[in-house]
């Protein structure tokens, strides 16, 4: 049996995940982490290329590509993992999210392209890394309208204090005009009381 007292905490625990997947902090952590991604990508590809036209293949080299395509599946990883973590926030609303649901595609095939086909695919693996460039100027523009709705939401803050503020005044400006009526009222009796 469900207890109506867990559902809140469910409930809630849901919506602190999104709220951390979807803040500022992590979006930029996300941008940072596509744009390390795609240096190590253009480096790993461009030694590739480099080791080609030399016919040769250095231990050094070896090495360097090693570690690029590692620092790229752990990078994928991440990505992948905030997927997940989006996905059971969401739950059934992350289907209905296609800029989510596209991310989530991404990842999971450059980090199975990454993983399992190395340098098997490069053409396909060019294509995704060029999509995650496009990922990346994307975030970026998510993220300014994001600073743009914190704005917003933060003048109509402003805005609904200042009616409120106002809404004191207009009270206290008809509390004085009372005490000044009844002020006037006194003087009137007075001034009535001593000509006669």
């Amino acid at each position: 049996m469900n207890n109506p007292s867990q559902q809140p905490t469910k409930q809630q625990w849901r919506t602190n995940l999104i709220k951390f997947l979807e803040s500022i902090q992590l979006r930029i952590f996300t941008i940072m982490l596509l744009i390390i991604d795609l240096v190590f990508t253009s480096l790993e590809l461009s030694s590739s290329l480099i080791s080609c036209s030399r016919n040769r293949n250095t231990k050094n080299q070896e090495m360097k590509e090693i570690w690029y395509h590692w620092a790229g599946i752990g990078i994928l990883g991440l990505l992948f993992l905030k997927s997940i973590g989006l996905v059971i926030g969401l739950g059934s609303a992350f289907f209905r999210r296609p800029g989510y649901l596209l991310d989530s595609i991404v990842v999971m095939v450059a980090l199975f392209l990454e993983a399992y086909l190395e340098k098997k695919e490069g053409g396909l693996l060019v294509v995704v890394s060029l999509w995650r460039v496009v990922r990346v100027v994307e975030s970026a523009f998510e993220l300014s309208d994001e600073a743009i709705e914190a704005q917003i939401e933060d003048i109509v803050c402003q805005f609904d204090e200042l009616k409120e503020e106002n809404r004191r005044l207009m009270d206290s400006v008809v509390e004085k005009n009372r005490e000044i009526e009844i002020l006037q009222e006194e003087l009137d009796h007075y001034k009535k009381s001593t000509n006669y």
